[in-house]
């Protein structure tokens, strides 16, 4: 779905919804027309399509999210990590080390 088909549901929602509490006299009919007018119900979706790009870009891009993403690849055949991080990445490729051998690994690649 793109933004104007979703833009278009909200707004038939609204509309739906508003009806429903307009014959409650829960609203009004101008309070259900001012909600589901297509420049306000655009400019809010995309603010939320914004607001939901943001936060998923922050939490992919976390370590573990780097990791997981990594061990999705056909190429790679394994990866070593810390104990939590290798929890927290929930992958099978993902093997937990302990803080010594990761030094070690460490040491071995920046000779």
């Amino acid at each position: 779905m793109n933004a104007a088909q979703i833009a278009s549901a909200l707004r038939l929602a609204i509309v739906f919804f508003g009806g429903f509490a307009v014959a409650r006299g829960w609203l009004t009919q101008e309070q259900v027309d001012f909600a589901s007018d297509a420049t306000l119900v655009t400019a809010v979706v995309g603010g939320v399509a914004a607001i939901i790009a943001a936060v998923y870009g922050i939490w992919i891009r976390r370590p573990a999210g780097i990791v997981a993403q990594a061990a999705k690849l056909s190429e790679v055949g394994m990866i070593q990590a810390s104990p939590s991080l290798a929890h927290a990445s929930r992958s099978g490729k993902v093997q937990p080390v302990d803080a010594d051998e990761l030094r070690r690994m460490d040491e071995m690649t920046r000779r």
